[in-house]
């Protein structure tokens, strides 16, 4: 048992749940307690904290309960934690620095923030770098948690407030429309010492091998530099110093902020390069970087104003709003091929730019509020020419937002990323390189075809099939490229196959090299052909073969053959060479894509609807839960939302002990099974009615049901417990909302798939509604949904028998088995 004392503000419940996920993630069998504690700082909500007693008012109960061993250990927003801890304390565990900038936020009929504005903060560092920004503001203190700062900028008494963008990400309170939200931008506003990043505290050598799990060495190294800095300037929460440290692979970048009359900040930078370059974090880096802090002190201490002339940053209040870019490989079309680091960054951007070639299912991993710009090209039609695209890059980076510009492939790889980085560069903006899988060698392995093999190539050279225009017509050299050992793999080059092969024959090419084409790479409709310099312009002739494709030419073709015949004679997946569209909510769909994958389907998901909470009219019934017998959930987002909420009212679980659980199926049971409750009814047939219909004749005159729903569900139940005079209330708990950021890219991609599965009333609206598409092979998940579809004008083909993702699986499987057996043509065969 591992008990985790915490505040009861909502943050440091969120951040406490956000420790124990990560606990859980490495010791799943662990028991875990959370233990709240009350501070002096959440008493006292009246008085600026250097007033009370600065960072340690938050502390030290928390402290007091550790060494007592009331609790284990504490979690901490590690700007908050004192330069000194109790004795017998430590960080056991630092964790990944989120983001660390200041945000600030004003009221969208505030027009401008200018001289006279009323600016809310209670932090002396912030407060003098704001005025550097908006000379002749107002400041006024702010205290209370972020949700009640926020709505005291809402009602008037703040013309804007600054705070920490962690804080407000955490809590998901960071796309307000009635807000403008401006990111400061590191340089020119140095933030807190260990701002964005999450500290644990614990006694001297407990919890050893679970403190080494969570740590993150990176987030250590610049914490204990940053901590280093204000210990030197004797700094604390209310001190005028800022510090932010940054370790890359090969640098050290520190920045540091310091007032020391108390009024004009003083700023200095220093660049290093990193002793331990290009290995692991350890000990050495530690020391550099503390070395680091006290030069930096140096610097700011000193009355040599020097280190301020190259550093304007008071001076330009217009960039404090920039934000950063990720030029992000998606690797080759299929979604499993994409790199932990680009999911991260998915997951985290403002806003995603991306291009044709990507899997559409890594959409569903951007946030609910995220833009999501498409300007790839489809069929000839360019939707933004490279300059439009680097304009549109620094324009949304300049708002402040973080954007991720996602491309097939690998950005360094004949995917212009070099084009962006000094677009980027040239406009100050911050960017990175998050590098993917490239097709070039990845989409030839799909197909059997190793570019580089023992006795057969031990080079391989990638080429475009197609250059830029501006380039002069002969600027590849064929008589070199005719002539080098090894793999030519040209990418982009299907309409200048012609061309192609007769440059490398007139250059002494063989023309019986062997040759390979590889249309649609990674996806179900991929196809291969082969042949060599003299036929195989005429095999893609002949097998239609489509772009995107890539053209491999050398003697690693002949073995590709032999490995691409192997692999399709033993491909037994029943449903290979199938693309099914997924319309439903993200969770509906990770479920399906499941069930595909064991089959050998390419997934296409696609999440036209989304569930968003809806608390307005539940929480009496549940600070009250006890009194009802049974709990009926007609779905898993319903189960999900209700415990979420349960956790936000800080509901004990013990008032559940005597309720009775009634569910709709198979993937409502198991979001019940997650939080260790096991559902006592569940209904013959998985549909609303049925449940209504069953449970009814089971239920006494004594028992009181609570139905957990949707608002836009059916009254089937309800109607049917009305008829039965069953004693029943409701809360409709979440509604379901259409993501219309997915109406282009639906269009797009629903005339080339197999199969288009809804399973949902709102699902088929919203498939209508954004593509309006009509297609043969329509799936649904149960008769209640083809009635829906039937009503929109939908012809259904498929429904499924088990209202589930396994009975979706079933019905397709069984259709592709009876289509393929009688030679249907409308079922598109897999075709390597």
């Amino acid at each position: 048992m591992i008990r985790i004392g915490t505040r009861k503000s909502k943050l440091a419940l969120i951040q406490t749940e956000l420790v124990k996920a990560q606990i859980l993630k490495y010791f799943p069998n662990e028991e875990i307690e959370i233990v709240h504690v009350v501070t002096h700082g959440d008493k006292v909500l009246d008085k600026p904290l250097g007033e009370i007693g600065g960072k340690g008012v938050f502390t030290k109960e928390i402290e007091e309960k550790l060494l007592d061993k009331t609790i284990d250990i504490a979690v901490h927003s590690a700007k908050d934690v004192p330069m000194e801890l109790a004795g017998g304390l430590c960080l056991g565990a630092v964790l990944l620095r989120d983001d660390n900038r200041d945000v600030i936020l004003k009221r969208k009929e505030t027009k401008k923030i200018g001289e006279g504005s009323i600016i809310g903060t209670s932090s002396l560092r912030r407060e003098l770098q704001i005025k550097q920004i908006y000379p002749g503001v107002l400041i006024k203190s702010l205290r209370g948690n972020v949700g009640t700062r926020i709505d005291k900028l809402k009602s008037g008494e703040y013309d804007a407030i600054i705070l920490a963008a962690a804080g407000l990400k955490r809590l998901g309170l960071d796309n307000d429309d009635a807000l403008d939200y401006i990111y400061t931008d590191n340089e020119k506003f140095v933030s807190a010492a260990g701002q964005g990043i999450l500290a644990i505290e614990c006694r001297n050598g407990d919890l050893k091998e679970v403190m080494e799990a969570l740590d993150d060495k990176a987030a250590r190294v610049c914490l204990e530099a940053e901590r280093e800095f204000l210990r030197s300037l004797d700094g604390s929460c209310n001190a005028p110093c800022g510090a932010h440290c940054i370790i890359s692979r090969e640098n050290f970048e520190f920045r540091g902020m310091y007032a020391a009359d108390g009024e004009n900040p003083k700023y200095a930078k220093i660049k290093e390069r990193r002793e331990a370059a290009g290995v692991n974090i350890n000990d050495d880096d530690l020391k550099q970087a503390i070395s680091l802090a006290g030069k930096l002190v140096n610097i700011l201490k000193s009355d040599d104003d020097s280190s301020d002339k190259n550093n304007d940053s008071e001076k330009k209040p217009d960039e404090v709003g920039k934000g950063k870019v990720s030029l992000v490989g998606a690797g080759p079309g299929k979604r499993d091929y994409l790199s932990v680091e680009a999911l991260r960054c998915i997951k985290n951007a403002d806003v995603i730019i991306y291009d044709a070639l990507i899997s559409p299912s890594i959409l569903n991993e951007a946030k609910m509020d995220a833009e999501l710009i498409y300007v790839g090209k489809r069929a000839d039609t360019i939707y933004k020419k490279q300059p439009e695209i680097n304009k549109l890059l620094v324009g949304c980076a300049s708002q402040g937002k973080y954007v991720v510009r996602l491309k097939g492939g690998d950005p360094f790889i004949f995917g212009r990323g070099g084009e962006e980085a000094l677009a980027l560069a040239k406009a100050g903006i911050n960017y990175e390189i998050v590098s993917g899988i490239s097709s070039s060698y990845s989409v030839p392995a799909s197909a059997g075809i190793p570019v580089t093999h023992r006795g057969a190539a031990s080079s391989v050279h990638i080429i475009t099939g197609h250059e830029h225009p501006g380039k002069p017509s002969e600027a590849l050299d064929f008589s070199v490229i005719a002539k080098e050992e090894g793999t030519l793999v040209f990418m982009m080059g299907l309409r200048s196959l012609g061309n192609i092969c007769d440059k490398l024959k007139k250059n002494g090419k063989y023309e019986g090299t062997p040759v390979a084409v590889v249309s649609k790479g990674m996806t179900a409709k991929q196809k291969t052909v082969f042949g060599n310099l003299l036929t195989i312009e005429d095999e893609v002739k002949k097998n239609k073969i489509e772009a995107p494709a890539i053209i491999v030419v050398g003697d690693v073709v002949e073995v590709g053959l032999h490995i691409n015949e192997w692999q399709i004679k033993n491909d037994k997946n029943p449903l290979s060479g199938k693309r099914i569209l997924v319309t439903g909510s993200r969770n509906m769909a990770f479920c399906l894509e499941k069930e595909f994958d064991k089959y050998g389907a390419e997934t296409i998901a696609i999440s036209l609807v989304e569930t968003i909470p809806d608390y307005s009219s539940c929480d009496d019934k549940l600070n009250e839960i006890e009194k009802y017998s049974w709990l009926v959930f007609t779905s898993a987002n319903g189960v999900n939302i209700f415990f979420d909420r349960l956790r936000d009212l800080k509901t004990d679980v013990r008032k559940l002990a005597n309720i009775k659980f009634a569910v709709v199926g198979t993937s409502t049971r198991k979001a019940l099974e997650k939080y260790g409750l096991y559902a006592d009814f569940v209904p013959s047939k998985f549909t609303s009615k049925t449940l209504a219909d069953e449970l009814a004749q089971i239920l006494t005159d004594k028992d009181r049901v609570l139905i957990v729903r949707g608002k836009q569900g059916k009254n089937f139940i309800e109607d049917k417990f009305t008829s039965m005079a069953v004693d029943f209330d409701k809360i409709c708990i979440y509604e379901t909302i259409q993501d219309e950021r997915r109406a282009d890219e639906v269009r797009r991609v629903c005339r080339d798939v197999d199969y288009i599965v809804v399973t949902s009333g709102s699902g088929a609206r919203a498939l209508k509604d954004m593509a309006g598409c009509e297609h043969e092979n329509i799936v649904v998940i149960g008769p209640v949904t083809k009635k829906d579809c039937e009503e929109l004008g939908f012809s259904v083909k498929l429904v499924a028998k088990e209202f589930d993702a396994k009975g979706i699986l079933d019905v397709i499987a069984g259709d592709v088995f009876e289509c393929e057996k009688n030679g249907d043509s409308t079922i598109t065969k897999s075709d390597k």
